[in-house]
């Protein structure tokens, strides 16, 4: 007897039950053999190494096969045989025709039994038939009128026939078993052992070891499915495994992305269709059914989809899964469903999809899940689809998939039936594509415009119409379309309505000449609305509180407001409400000149959303990080984060707000000294309607500071000159924006006119009242540039200490330097030295490298000797002296807790007892080599 292959692993039991059987013949006595098992199971792998035993053996062997072809054929089988039989026995006078049976049929059942029982007489006689459940209807007659009458003769008949019944097809196995020499095996699926005996004569058994519970997970235990996975996986144990299918094949390709799919190539995509063909009719149609909704399914959507009784579904889902191809309505393999989808032609790939998604949409699934479906139909044309894709675009905005929302909107502006709704969809997909790059959706505004004035746009669209007009610098369109939306709480649910002041409020905020427009409603911007209002009760109060801080007054209540809107929207999510919530409320913080909060802010969102599709929103935080940083005198860091909002989205991208980054590089480069660069940077084109929009007012101050740095004070008082005449007429004249007239009065100074610059300044210290803000203490240097020294040298301490207390290092290192000229005047040299030497830190720290350089030759005078740490520092604590450095190098006393965690109680006690061990008056006078 011949060895078995890796091909009838675990079918050795069955091969040696064959050979028992055969063995029997010798006693003269019949066996009938019934082999069963799942499709592609190894039936006919076991039949042909019984047939080669039984040949070796001495005994006739005759062979045939059914196929679903040649099932109509009368006597197709029979005459498969008798060219044996002919080759035997030369008896055989005709065979029977292959004719319509009738009274033919009754002679050629016993004509085949006279001639086998012949042959007989002389060996042993094999009949192997296998997939007998394709047999045509007459042998099978032939075959059975055979088995009941040769229980005598040396005849051994074995027959196999799938272990689930085809529809429609009589099973022979209730014919056979019934008789009582009758023998049925099943083969069933490969076991986790057998897939690694069969694996190790392909990879060897180390590998084979690792990868035989995988592939048991995969192909179930199915011989052929196996041996396709390793045939495509050419030995790569991580191909074979399937470990890197993650993409599953996609909805439409046979061939998938990742290298595991890659490796389920052709012969595996080719043996999961010989599965199916093996299956039995209606497998395929079922099999498709899966692939298409690729969701765990049910018998009776199938059914829906294929339009099958649930008794056909039932039966092709048994013997899909026996078959190793499904579980749980699930495709064992990604693989094996990006085969079934390739072998569906386009057309019919698409009336099914087109299908499913409306009967799933029909079952109440949820809009991503039947999107997903039409996406893949192309244009639909009907409104329900329409309306599913702009909800499943919703739903993915909200997941922060920004790319998966626009191609939805696409889809369902091409599926609308009407022109509104076609041009609605449009409209929210310009929406979309803003998010990621604003400059896509600039090319619809024009056209869409158009469709407004032609009365086919709903009411609903004009709202993200109007931001896209406000950005891409059209302020007239944008007036205009808000006329249309004059709002009318009895015509409007609360929540639409607050959507519409929303963007009133918004528009205003950036066009500040719109302010006077803006409607007051019942809605109104109150802490308790949020049940009336919904979602829009964050946005409605951001924009709120934006508007109030851009007045001049009093602007606590703003920064409560934006300090809670903070709150609510960390950790940042990927909603766009979250996102234009924080925007709007760190702009009210920087311009209520808390930067110091907005930049702890700016960076918290930044981290928490850094991978967000959302590149607008993302940039558009990175400026707000940036315009914190410069507040604060960080120059470099305030140049870095500009630079990534410009990389984030192009500066065609950025619209009238250009002026925001492109303002704040300006500012950071002129103060590190680098002039060309922050020239290169003006000379950039901007939008004319940049200009008469809030952001201009930042380019306009940065220009202007950039040009007094460059020796061009007319040009720079031109450009402060204009920023606050806008600011005058827009009535927003608030020193929280942009203290104009300090720009101005440095102009004038520099032009030697400084009385004139004096006068600016007293005007802008009457409107800032006692306020101990970052503008005061620019604004005492200012008025002490043009005062006598003496009273110099008291606002400049008042100077020094409030901007030290507001974290505006830079401004705090002029005036130190400033401090440090005037106490040399007055022949203080050592407070001199010591003030220089602070102004030189902190100039370093802010990256301030003109005023650095301006402060070394001067650092220490050539009549002044070097100062020791004085002899009473030695009485100082170990925790008095770490606060006094920090201290001495310019850190406020939240910084100095911050960094030393401890309260803002215990440094100022600590800075108390080291000013009386010292014998100094002031925080200016530490020594800086404490």
């Amino acid at each position: 007897m011949q060895g078995t292959g890796p091909e009838l692993v675990e079918r050795e039991p069955a091969l040696a039950t064959l050979r028992d059987l055969l063995g029997s013949l010798s006693r003269r006595r019949g066996q009938t053999v019934l082999v069963t098992g799942p499709a592609a199971s190894g039936r006919s792998a076991l039949l042909r190494a019984f047939a080669e035993e039984a040949v070796a053996a001495g005994a006739s062997v005759l062979t045939s096969a059914g196929s679903p072809a040649e099932s109509r054929l009368p006597f197709e089988l029979v005459n498969q045989l008798l060219p044996g039989l002919r080759l035997a026995d030369g008896a055989l006078d005709h065979a029977p025709s292959a004719q319509p049976a009738g009274a033919f049929g009754a002679d050629a059942a016993r004509e085949v039994h006279r001639t086998v029982a012949r042959l007989a007489r002389t060996a042993p006689v094999v009949l192997v038939v296998d997939d007998v459940q394709h047999g045509d209807r007459e042998s099978l007659d032939c075959l059975l009128y055979a088995v009941r009458r040769l229980e005598r003769a040396p005849v051994m008949i074995v027959v196999s026939e799938p272990e689930q019944p085809v529809p429609g097809v009589p099973s022979v196995s209730s014919a056979l078993l019934p008789h009582r020499r009758c023998t049925r095996l099943r083969i069933g699926p490969l076991s986790v052992d057998g897939i690694r005996t069969l694996a190790t004569h392909r990879v060897g058994a180390v590998q084979a070891r690792r990868l035989a519970p995988r592939l048991k997970l995969l192909t179930g235990g199915n011989p052929l499915l196996v041996h396709a996975l390793l045939d495509d996986s050419g030995g790569d144990d991580g191909c074979a495994c399937g470990e890197a299918a993650g993409s599953g094949g996609g909805d439409d390709g046979a061939g998938g992305t990742g290298s595991g799919e890659a490796c389920a190539g052709t012969r595996f995509h080719d043996a999961v269709l010989t599965c199916l063909d093996r299956c039995g009719p209606g497998a395929a149609d079922v099999a498709r059914a899966l692939a298409l909704i690729d969701t765990p399914a049910t018998a009776q959507l199938i059914g829906e989809v294929t339009r099958m009784t649930p008794e056909s579904v039932g039966q092709a889902v048994t013997a899909l899964s026996t078959s190793g191809v499904i579980e749980n309505f699930r495709f064992r393999h990604p693989g094996a469903r990006s085969a079934v989808l390739a072998s569906v032609p386009y057309e019919r790939h698409r009336a099914l999809r087109l299908r499913v998604a409306e009967l799933l949409h029909r079952r109440g699934a949820r809009p991503a899940e039947v999107a997903r479906h039409l996406l893949r139909c192309g244009e639909v044309g009907a409104p329900w689809a329409c309306q599913v894709l702009e909800s499943a675009a919703e739903a993915a905005m909200a997941d922060d998939d920004i790319d998966h929302a626009v191609n939805c909107l696409r889809h369902a502006h091409l599926s609308a039936v009407d022109t509104v709704r076609r041009t609605t969809s449009r409209i929210k997909m310009v929406q979309a594509e803003w998010c990621r790059d604003p400059e896509l959706s600039q090319r619809h505004l024009k056209d869409l415009i158009g469709q407004v004035r032609q009365g086919g746009v709903a009411e609903e669209a004009l709202t993200p119409l109007v931001k896209q007009a406000v950005w891409h610098g059209a302020p007239g369109i944008a007036e205009e379309l808000l006329d249309r939306l004059r709002l009318d709480t009895g015509a409007v649910c609360p929540s639409e309505a607050a959507e519409r002041q929303f963007t009133h409020l918004w528009a205003a905020s950036v066009y500040p000449s719109l302010l006077r427009t803006v409607p007051q409603t019942p809605v109104g911007r109150r802490r308790d609305s949020g049940p009336l209002l919904g979602r829009m009760d964050r946005p409605l109060r951001a924009a709120g509180a934006l508007v109030d801080v851009l007045k001049p007054g009093g602007h606590d209540a703003a920064v409560a407001d934006a300090d809670q809107l903070l709150e609510t929207v960390y950790p940042a999510g990927r909603e766009r409400e979250v996102f234009r919530v924080a925007v709007l409320a760190l702009e009210t913080l920087l311009y209520a000149g808390r930067a110091e909060r907005a930049a702890r802010w700016s960076e918290r969102l930044l981290d928490s959303s850094g991978d967000s599709q959302g590149r607008t929103w993302l940039a558009l935080l990175s400026w707000t990080a940036a315009e914190a940083a410069l507040r604060q005198g960080d120059l470099p860091a305030a140049a870095e984060r500009a630079r990534e909002a410009l990389k984030l989205i192009p500066q065609a991208s950025w619209g009238v707000a250009v002026g925001l980054p492109l303002s704040c590089l300006v500012a950071a480069q002129t103060g590190m000294g680098d002039f060309p660069a922050a020239a290169g940077q003006l000379a950039q084109p901007v939008p004319d309607a940049m200009f008469r929009s809030r952001y201009g007012l930042h380019y306009l101050y940065a220009r202007g500071g950039h040009a007094l740095a460059t020796g061009r004070p007319d040009a720079a008082l031109t450009d402060f000159q204009f920023c606050g005449d806008l600011m005058c007429e827009w009535g927003i004249d608030s020193p929280g924006l942009f203290p104009w007239r300090l720009g101005a009065a440095r102009a004038w100074h520099d032009k030697g006119r400084t009385e004139r610059a004096r006068r600016l300044v007293n005007d802008q210290m009457t409107r800032l009242g006692t306020d101990g803000s970052r503008t005061r203490g620019a604004a005492l240097r200012l008025l002490a540039a043009a005062s006598p020294v003496r009273q110099r040298r008291t606002m400049l301490q008042e100077s020094a200490e409030i901007l030290q207390a507001c974290g505006d290092r830079l401004e705090a290192a002029y005036t130190l330097a400033d401090l440090s000229r005037v106490e040399s005047e007055l022949r203080e040299h050592r407070r001199a030295w010591v003030l220089a030497r602070k102004a030189l830190q902190l100039a370093r720290a802010c990256g301030a490298g003109p005023l650095a350089e301006s402060l070394l030759p001067g650092a220490r005078p050539k009549d002044a000797v070097p100062v020791a740490v004085p002899p009473d520092a030695a009485a100082l604590t170990p925790g008095e002296r770490r606060v006094a450095s920090l201290a001495a190098d310019g850190y406020t006393n939240r910084e100095i807790a911050q960094r030393l965690y401890i309260t803002g109680s215990t440094v100022e006690q600590h800075l108390t007892k080291v000013y009386r061990k010292l014998s100094i008056r002031r925080r200016d006078e530490l020594p800086t080599d404490l």
